[in-house]
């Protein structure tokens, strides 16, 4: 990947084009006064005096972020409602160019816009033709993201306002792209609590709340976001900017994201509310300057608010930020009294699940469900557990997920000994169980799922009984997960352990000793899932469980190389686990279309639609040829062994 520094021509020439042309709104043959010339990096341009005023939605101000169109402000000639254009979602092409924003919206991506009721949709009803305009689709333009309303994001902000005591603000920090290796970045994904409250997409960004009896909305929306710069936009993709944080993300006001804007309105907002309700970001981010900060605040602070409200420049206090006002926002943000954690407020709304959400995480299941079956089908000895995880995160994507929601665990034979195994770079041998925990990631809300099946395609005896064991209990503890049960988590993880013990005792084990369980079985039954993995943890396991709720059930067992265990159980891992959404009545399980049934794993392991085209490596069997190297042989299957087809 090339590095826009490295470009000095093309600067010189875009600043050139730019002093005789009109740049992002501005139809004069100069720079405005306040936007210096394009500097030679990719980074928010400075301003030469002042701080700039707010895009709001009650004075639309003339400004460098306003639509390229020469006519004004984004939307200005099309009505507007909260959150998102109302009639037409399609502003006239500018002549130079069409306007784009930083990720996918109705008008511009109608594809991922389909108005369902249920899944699945019709598959005609999801095409669309080349040049991007639906064939025979009904978009849903009230959507902000896919499957959730402008309005549905407005009610999740009025709820956590509702919630908090007087005179109280909130502050959500966004995420920041991460880097594996010096500025090589992974993909970004937002900050879970400012994507539930916002539906913003980009990094680098802030949402401030004050609750507002007063105003209809119930409260005061401010977003700090990326102004919208030219060079940046060419390198990186476009950028909603301040006008569409307004125009289509319904803030009331919104400012470039520059540690100078975001200190000042801190500064003169913090020591005015009594509690403000915020987390504190973690985790890497690009390369930073080293500064005065790092003696301020204890240490390095990658990744949170300290990272924002400081430059990444050689002078950390230039001139884009006084240093009085970085210490004084620091000193105000230390007092203990004042800063509450935001994270238990916004869990009690984030727990309980719309039926927009669970409509999501119902197709996010179905799409994990068809790939973990062609994970299934593709299971053959001689291939890697790198090969399966392959051809599970292929088959998702090819479905719709974004991303997966963890790094897959695939595990054959002893690693399934291994909870968390994701090294997957073993040989599937014939005779042993191969044990996958994956999911997909879906317009925001994750799958987890886990299933065990034989390598051969036919569980052996002592397979298949222990995994009725782990089936039994499962199931029993799927039953159980209703609001009439009356049960928590905690109550579900102890019911299991017993359910589990008495079937192992059935088996032969001895689960009388102390400390036998807990080393067969040392994880608990279940955790919430949602837009993270491991949602909503500050919420209390013992509370009972009630409609809108969605959780993971995940017995299992795994048996190390112990002589205090029956032998032919030895060297086993397996657990099964699916995702329930608690309704009033009863529940439904979001991974249903995974096979569970010992009969259904099997044929779906040897039916038809096997995948015989990926490549095998040797495996320790007798009947199979030692030195056979990587290729593109087909096998088949012969009373459970395997022989090289001609």
């Amino acid at each position: 990947m090339s590095a826009c520094c490295s470009a000095p021509a093309l600067i010189k020439s875009l600043n050139r084009r730019c002093t005789s042309s009109s740049r992002l709104g501005t139809t004069s043959g100069t720079w405005p006064s306040t936007q210096a010339p394009i500097a030679p990096c990719c980074g928010t341009s400075r301003r030469s005096a002042g701080l700039p005023r707010p895009y709001s939605s009650s004075a639309k101000h003339a400004s460098d972020e306003q639509s390229t169109s020469t006519s004004g402000p984004l939307y200005a000639s099309i009505p507007t409602s909260f959150g998102r254009p109302s009639s037409s979602l399609n502003p006239a092409p500018n002549p130079r160019r069409q306007r784009a924003y930083g990720q996918a919206l109705p008008h511009t991506h109608p594809h991922l816009f389909p108005r369902r009721a249920d899944w699945p949709a019709p598959p005609d009803a999801l095409h669309a033709s080349a040049d991007g305009a639906a064939s025979g689709l009904q978009v849903a333009d009230d959507e902000l993201t896919p499957g959730i309303t402008a309005q549905e994001y407005h009610e999740r902000r009025k709820r956590l306002c509702e919630k908090l005591p007087e005179n109280s603000a909130v502050l959500v920090m966004g995420g920041r792209v991460k880097c594996m290796s010096g500025n090589i970045f992974y993909r970004f994904r937002q900050d879970s609590s400012l994507w539930y409250l916002t539906g913003f997409q980009e990094p680098d960004c802030a949402l401030i709340l004050h609750p507002r009896a007063s105003s209809p909305k119930g409260y005061k929306m401010t977003m700090f976001v990326p102004p919208r710069d030219e060079l940046n936009e060419l390198w990186n993709g476009a950028r909603t900017g301040m006008d569409g944080a307004v125009d289509i993300f319904g803030a009331d006001e919104a400012f470039a994201m520059e540690p100078a804007s975001l200190l000042a309105h801190l500064k003169s907002t913090v020591p005015e509310v009594d509690h403000l309700y915020m987390d504190w970001p973690s985790g890497p981010t690009f390369p930073r300057t080293p500064s005065r900060r790092s003696s301020l605040i204890g240490g390095g602070a990658s990744g949170n608010i300290f990272d924002f409200l400081s430059p990444t420049s050689a002078s950390p206090f230039d001139a884009f930020a006084k240093k009085s006002d970085f210490e004084n926002v620091v000193k105000v943000l230390q007092e203990g009294r004042k800063v509450r954690p935001l994270a238990p407020m916004l869990d009690q709304l984030r727990v309980i699940k719309s039926p927009a959400e669970l409509r999501i995480m119902k197709r996010a299941g179905v799409a994990s469900s068809a790939a973990m079956i062609h994970a299934m089908r593709a299971t053959s000895a001689g291939r890697t557990e790198g090969q399966i995880q392959a051809v599970f995160e292929r088959e998702t994507a090819l479905r719709g997920a974004q991303r997966p929601a963890y790094v897959p665990v695939v595990a054959a034979g002893k690693n399934a000994l291994t909870i968390h195994y994701v090294a997957n770079d073993g040989v599937l041998q014939p005779g042993e169980l191969v044990c996958m925990d994956a999911g997909g990631e879906m317009d925001g809300y994750v799958s987890d799922i886990t299933r065990a099946w034989p390598v051969d395609g036919s569980f052996t005896s002592a397979q298949k009984d222990l995994y009725s064991a782990v089936l039994g209990v499962l199931k029993q503890c799927t039953a159980l997960a209703t609001p009439s049960s009356a049960y928590s988590q905690a109550q579900l993880h102890r019911r299991s352990v017993e359910l589990l013990s008495q079937e192992l005792k059935r088996l032969g084990f001895d689960t009388n000793k102390g400390g036998v369980m807990d080393l067969l079985y040392p994880h608990s039954l279940s955790h919430w899932i949602g837009i993270d993995l491991h949602d909503t943890p500050s919420i209390d396991r013992s509370a009972h469980l009630r409609e809108g709720h969605v959780l993971t059930i995940e017995p299992a067992v795994y048996v190390p190389f112990d002589s205090r265990f029956p032998k032919h159980f030895q060297g086993m891992g397996i657990r099964i686990e699916d995702d329930i959404a608690v309704l009033e009545e009863g529940n439904v399980i979001l991974s249903a279309n995974t096979p569970r049934e010992i009969e259904d794993v099997e044929a779906t392991c040897q039916g038809c639609g096997r995948v015989d085209d990926i490549p095998r490596y040797p495996v320790k069997s007798s009947n199979t040829d030692p030195t056979r190297t990587l290729g593109n042989e087909k096998e088949q299957r012969k009373g459970g062994s395997f022989t090289s087809a001609t």
